[in-house]
């Protein structure tokens, strides 16, 4: 795939034959054709173009925190929107305007630090804003929709707007962006007033419960599966005794049920397999079918 003319293009960085274990909290996944990190949003506007002008596939990711890059890698232009785009600030109202490579984890904690509430329950998650936008990020009964007021996209041809909660469609781990083809450049927080120390102290406690729990020492992309109706996935797994089992180098966590762990240089296949024997054992235990929340791209 020929990407002679794009570095002219932008001031973000390429790299080529871009080795995306090094980009995905899983630390696993083929080789992209190009991955770029744009410094700003006119970066993001000249290689949508470039790509739309050659007919070169692309795609968009953020922290790459839950997704699966299959082992045969990524084909075209991959698009990383990281810390280059990582700056917030307050507006009237208390409204928080935050670049989309901004990561949750961290603006949990700087909120709380400024007195502002309706994050804390997101200590510990390593999503990036824009990823939590396209997939209503959520844990402990919460979700980012719960705060969200609008996002600035770009769209396919381009061009920049926003668009308000209200003329999107959302729900549990979906949105009407998943599908659209559009790019989270910003997204906007409506914050409440709170006490910092009291809010702070919510987010240690949130993070010391994550890492009681959850196998946060571990690469791993988080929640493998939704919760079903009235259940949890991570129980259902549990109780079909699958806690430990092992396929290749990929583990169902001995801490929690609901993620799958790296622990020994694992390949997609190896997570993939080990989702399907998941699914098929507690499908037969409880008749329940656990629908994946990772986000599978590349080629196998």
């Amino acid at each position: 795939m020929n990407f002679s003319g794009l570095e002219a293009k932008v001031k973000g960085t390429l790299v080529y034959d871009a080795p995306m274990s090094r980009y995905t909290t899983w630390r696993i996944g083929g080789n992209a054709d190009c991955l770029f990190l744009p410094e700003d949003g006119e970066d993001i506007v000249a290689a949508l173009s470039f790509a739309k002008d050659r007919d070169i596939p692309y795609m968009v990711m953020g922290n790459g925190s839950n997704m699966l890059v299959l082992d045969g890698g990524i084909r075209g232009l991959v698009i990383k929107i990281g810390e280059s785009m990582s700056s917030y600030t307050l507006q009237e109202n208390l409204v928080l305007a935050a670049q989309s490579g901004c990561i949750l984890a961290k603006m949990a904690r700087e909120t709380a630090r400024m007195g502002l509430k309706g994050l804390e329950w997101a200590a510990g998650i390593p999503a990036s804003l824009g990823g939590a936008a396209v997939m209503n990020a959520g844990a402990y009964e919460h979700s980012f929709y719960e705060t969200l007021q609008a996002v600035e996209i770009i769209n396919g041809d381009g061009k920049l707007s926003t668009i308000t909660v209200d003329d999107l469609e959302y729900g549990y781990r979906n949105t009407s962006l998943m599908q659209s083809g559009v790019v989270v450049t910003k997204v906007f927080l409506q914050m409440e007033e709170g006490i910092a120390e009291e809010l702070t102290a919510s987010v240690d406690m949130t993070l010391k419960s994550r890492r009681d729990k959850q196998p946060l020492e571990l690469p791993s992309a988080g929640s493998v599966f939704k919760n079903p109706p009235g259940d949890h996935a991570g129980r259902l797994v549990e109780a079909s005794g699958l806690r430990g089992l092992m396929l290749g180098g990929a583990q169902v966590s001995e801490k929690h049920g609901n993620f799958i762990v790296n622990i020994d240089h694992a390949t997609a296949q190896d997570v993939l397999a080990l989702i399907d024997q998941v699914q098929h054992i507690v499908n037969q235990k409880f008749g329940i079918m656990l629908e994946p929340e990772v986000r599978l791209v590349g080629e196998k």
